[in-house]
This record gives structure tokens, C-alpha cells and sequence, in this order.
């Protein structure tokens, strides 16, 4: 008998459970909350930022094989070194990022719930959403970011958004990620 090749929807189900099961809590961050925040795009994973101490990541690994994930054999090094995590079944993979920075914390407790996949999950706000994109300031995140701000500008927070990435920059001492906001927002208001 074939196995029945895993469908995106059947994954992200799966990978919703898994943390449910796994008492984790997190929010959904990545192309998941952009099809449901800004416009969608293509995504192969599901993407979270968990509020988890390095201690339960390890445990994470540990029941993710359990659970029949897909798990590299330095997976424990990955996380010691970068804070994160990543647990497959081909094609599909759950991207853990350790929550790090305050403002994370502060946006999960903005965050609604919404069914995506006939599963409640937790998502970030708009802007919450945009700050996470522009912090981390790769191309197609901040093609994401333009599709978040042109989606919401009408309601945007934008105060909230400078004053929650000018903590973020007087941390990191760099305020490039402002920068990067005013070029979404110009970008946002002239493709409308």
C-alpha cells in the first residue's frame, strides 16, 4: 500500500498539535501570518517564535522525535548556537525561534487567536507582524512588510511600530531597522 504523500494543510495541522500537545506556548510568525495578515504569499513551513526556556527547547527535540519529525543530528548544537529550531516531514518543516527581545513577550500578549487550518492560533497584530519582518530585514521580508503596511495602512499603529523598533535599535545599538520601516511605509503608500 503507498503512503499518502502529507499535504500542507495536514502538516500545519500536525505542527499546531505538536505544540499544543507539547504546552508550548508561541506565535505564528512567517508566510502563515502573512497570508492571513498581509497579502499571501508561498510558504513550504510553518514558522513560530516560542516562549520557552533552553532547558524545554531541548525537551522539544526530544518529543519532536518522538513524534516522528524529521530532526538533524546537530539539532542541539543548532539551538545552542543560533536559538532555534527545526523539526521536518518532507517537504515541510516547523521553525522554532527562540523568543529573545521584550517586545516578543509584548506582542504575544497583543496576540488574537484565529482559526487557520481548523485550528485556533495565536497571531501577532499588524504591527507586530511589520516589526518582526523588518527586524529581520531579508528581501522577501520586507516585500511581506510592504504587503502588511499596504493591507493595513488605514488602521496602521504607526507610533507603535517606530516606538517598539527604536527599542529594538537602541539595544542593538543600529537604527537601520527604522530605516527600513520608512522605505516600507513609502513603498506601501505608492504601489496603493
Amino acid at each position: 500500500m503507498r503512503k499518502r504523500r502529507l499535504l500542507f494543510d495536514d502538516f500545519c495541522r500536525l505542527a499546531v498539535d505538536f505544540l499544543t500537545a507539547q504546552k508550548t506556548p508561541y506565535l505564528v510568525i512567517g508566510g502563515l501570518a502573512v497570508a492571513a495578515i498581509g497579502e499571501p504569499r508561498m510558504t513550504r513551513d510553518v514558522d513560530v517564535v516560542a516562549f520557552v526556556t533552553l532547558e524545554q527547547a531541548e525537551a522539544l527535540i526530544r518529543a519532536a522525535r518522538r513524534s516522528g519529525f524529521e530532526i538533524a543530528a546537530d539539532e542541539l548544537e543548532r539551538l545552542h548556537e543560533t536559538g532555534t529550531l527545526r523539526f521536518g516531514k518532507s517537504p515541510f518543516e516547523l521553525d522554532i525561534i527562540l523568543a529573545s527581545l521584550p517586545f516578543e513577550a509584548a506582542a504575544r500578549k497583543r496576540a488574537r487567536r484565529r482559526k487557520l487550518f481548523d485550528r485556533l492560533v495565536p497571531l501577532p497584530t499588524p504591527e507586530d507582524l511589520l516589526v518582526l519582518k523588518i527586524l529581520a530585514g531579508r528581501d522577501k521580508d520586507l516585500v511581506d512588510a510592504v504587503g502588511i503596511a499596504r493591507r493595513h495602512l488605514a488602521k496602521l499603529d504607526r507610533a507603535y511600530v517606530v516606538r517598539t523598533l527604536r527599542e529594538v535599535c537602541e539595544l542593538a545599538e543600529d537604527t537601520e531597522a527604522l530605516r527600513r520601516f520608512d522605505r516600507v511605509i513609502e513603498k506601501a503608500t505608492s504601489d496603493g
